[in-house]
């Protein structure tokens, strides 16, 4: 069984009530909770640097399957039509919806890809690198990325436009889809596997020292 991971910091502020506790170490499966409002502090899972490599190689090879294969392919009177990702943004920018294109592209190309290659690079710096290099600009970019991407909104959108035309042309749906929907569930994992505090403590190792007595301390709970 996983020991209980020890302090990142001597002490750590609640992100709902902003009251400063001394960080605990926590067991296996447990988390620390802030003692006034209960807000989750910090949980220690069974995460690694190895799983978080797995689900970012994973990710970088789901979303380059989604840019290089079609999405799906309609079918009407004899006439069958596919399209890419990318080909669907492009469409949309000579069709003279230029900020919408633009914001495809933003949200469902560049900044997962962006943020992927971020996670890789900063999770091989901590295996085989520097660990140090990984507190600095790489995870305040990756913080940053984050909000835009936008893959599960697309996935949704591009849901309920299979709805509305089934009823007019045959759908045949393409491994660009199937890839968006894997890649939804292996980012989530990503994020929240790849935590600042992991960072944190991937970078540090175990050696933390308790937080002061003199301030409340985060509650262990299952």
């Amino acid at each position: 069984m996983k020991p209980a991971i020890k302090p990142a910091h001597q002490f750590i502020v609640c992100h709902e009530c902003d009251l400063v506790c001394a960080d605990v170490p926590v067991a296996t499966g447990e988390a620390a909770s802030c003692p006034r409002c209960r807000a989750i502090l910090y949980r220690n899972g069974s995460a690694s640097i190895d799983m978080a490599l797995a689900l970012a190689i994973t990710s970088a090879i789901l979303l380059l399957l989604l840019n290089s294969f079609p999405l799906l392919s309609l079918k009407v009177q004899q006439v069958t039509r596919d399209t890419t990702l990318l080909r669907a943004a492009l469409a949309m920018w000579d069709d003279g919806m230029h900020i919408l294109s633009l914001l495809v592209m933003i949200t469902t190309i560049l900044a997962p890809a962006m943020q992927i290659s971020v996670a890789i690079f900063l999770l091989c710096v901590l295996k085989f690198g520097d660990a140090r290099r990984a507190l600095g600009a790489p995870l305040r970019l990756l913080q940053t990325l984050r909000p835009w991407s936008m893959i599960e909104i697309f996935m949704l959108g591009l849901l309920v436009s299979l709805v509305k035309l089934q009823h007019m042309a045959d759908i045949v749906i393409g491994p660009a889809l199937w890839s968006c929907a894997s890649l939804i569930f292996f980012t989530a994992a990503l994020t929240s596997v790849l935590t600042p505090r992991n960072v944190w403590l991937w970078a540090h190792g175990a050696d933390y020292k308790q937080g002061s007595k003199s301030l409340p301390a985060g509650v262990p709970h299952g």
